[in-house]
C-alpha cells in the first residue's frame, strides 16, 4: 500500500478517511471517540481511539445533538 500524499510505503490509514500514510504524513490524534446509536433500544455505544493516525486533510469537529423533549 502506498501513501495518498507522496507515494511512500503506508505505515498505516487515516481513523477518519481510511486514506494510507506515510510515517511522514501520519499525525497522531490524542483522542478519538466513534460512536453509534441503537434506535430501536435509545442506547448509544462509543469507544475511544488513543494515539490514532490522522491525515493533515482531515478535519475532526466535535459534534452536539441534544434530543427534543416531547410533549
Amino acid at each position: 500500500m502506498r501513501c495518498w500524499f507522496c507515494q511512500s510505503e503506508a505505515r498505516g490509514t487515516c481513523a477518519a478517511c481510511g486514506r494510507a500514510l506515510c510515517h511522514e504524513h501520519a499525525h497522531a490524534h490524542d483522542e478519538l471517540t466513534l460512536a453509534k446509536s441503537d434506535t430501536s433500544t435509545g442506547y448509544t455505544s462509543y469507544y475511544n481511539v488513543y494515539g490514532a493516525l490522522k491525515c493533515e486533510d482531515c478535519r475532526l469537529e466535535w459534534r452536539y445533538d441534544i434530543p427534543r423533549k416531547e410533549s
